[in-house]
């Protein structure tokens, strides 16, 4: 997509005459060296004297675009290309544009939707000066949650504003994730967009989407996760309301897929952020094991032999060390044989535990 008027080289035209190239330095006696392209190692050679001169010019923003075009990967040059189009005033909105097309050509490249933060991190700075207290140009993307401005003080003008500019990224992302919605580069951007606008309504809506995204595919493990960070992230935080629905939510979802490990985490982690004992799960699982596809599950077995090892702990019950050592013994033996050594360490270690004759 870089901008040619003709097949002519740009390091051919008369408005780079004046640049002298700097070779890249690979010592006297290369071992191994790099087979580049003609085209990228010249293109890098000017790239190099841009930058020992320190350059700040529309031609050393188009070279930047040329090199990433080869090379989407090139952190150097994505700093480079970020401080001129600060020095330059340029219009960040034609920029995400750009970034757009390099994330439909390169989704994996994570330099290009860390690009695509820094670049939203303006606009918003931008948008909301009085605000906006963190710069975004430098964070990484799966950094802390912490909000740039509290969405609730905002005059409704930029609330409105907000809520656009939030809207148009989380729908830029959805589409990216259509095509693989396990691209963790995407799902970390996204994240970062819920978080660094604040506690707005996005929130509510994100939970939806993860819903819908596990009715496509529950074993959607990207969207489990995305879920436990908005319930647990999003505003006022995971209170006890929140515990109950996601309960029995990961619950319905066990039901349908009982060999599914993600809900089975998604289960236990939302109980022990909520501060509730895994213990309270102990009728629903032993509720599983009548259903014939669900007694082979060994996270049904798992969970179950956690739960007996509290109770026999707690309580110093001899029946519930009994109960725990028959799910050591039916993971070992028939639904997880292949860490059967772990299963039998278990079992071996309830040995330990003080009973009550």
């Amino acid at each position: 997509m870089a901008e040619q008027q003709d097949d002519v080289p740009f390091y051919q035209k008369p408005e780079w005459a004046d640049v002298v190239p700097i070779p890249q330095d690979d010592g006297p006696n290369p071992l191994v060296p790099i087979a580049y392209t003609r085209e990228y190692s010249t293109t890098m050679d000017y790239f190099r004297a841009m930058c020992r001169a320190q350059e700040k010019s529309e031609r050393a923003l188009d070279l930047t675009k040329i090199v990433i075009e080869l090379s989407p990967s090139h952190y150097t040059v994505w700093y480079y290309r970020q401080q001129l189009l600060k020095e330059l005033n340029k219009d960040l909105k034609s920029e995400l544009e750009w970034i757009e097309w390099m994330v439909n050509e390169h989704p994996k490249s994570y330099q290009i939707w860390h690009h695509r933060q820094v670049i939203v991190g303006r606009i918003a700075q931008s948008l909301f000066p009085s605000t906006t207290t963190t710069s975004s140009s430098t964070l990484s993307t799966a950094q802390s949650t912490e909000a740039a401005f509290a969405f609730d003080d905002l005059p409704e003008a930029l609330k409105t504003t907000a809520q656009e500019l939030v809207k148009s990224e989380l729908e830029f992302i959805a589409e990216s994730l259509k095509d693989d919605t396990k691209n963790y580069h995407a799902w970390s951007y996204r994240q970062w967009v819920l978080a660094h606008f604040g506690q707005g309504p996005w929130w509510t809506r994100e939970l939806a989407y993860t819903e819908e995204l596990l009715e496509e595919d529950v074993r959607n493990n990207s969207a489990w996760n995305q879920r436990y960070f908005v319930v647990t992230n999003g505003p006022g935080g995971l209170t006890e309301e929140d515990v109950q629905r996601e309960v029995q939510f990961a619950k319905s979802k066990i039901e349908k897929t009982p060999s599914n490990e993600s809900p089975w985490v998604y289960l236990t982690g939302v109980l022990r952020k909520g501060n509730h004992p895994v213990t309270e799960i102990k009728e629903f699982c032993e509720g599983l094991l009548s259903v014939t596809r669900a007694n082979f599950s060994p996270f049904v077995h798992a969970t179950l032999l956690d739960i007996y090892e509290i109770e026999a702990k707690e309580q110093r019950s001899a029946a519930s060390v009994e109960k725990a050592k028959e799910e050591a013994i039916m993971l070992a033996e028939k639904v997880d044989s292949i860490r059967s050594k772990y299963w039998n360490w278990r079992k071996s270690q309830l040995q330990k535990i003080d009973v009550v004759a």
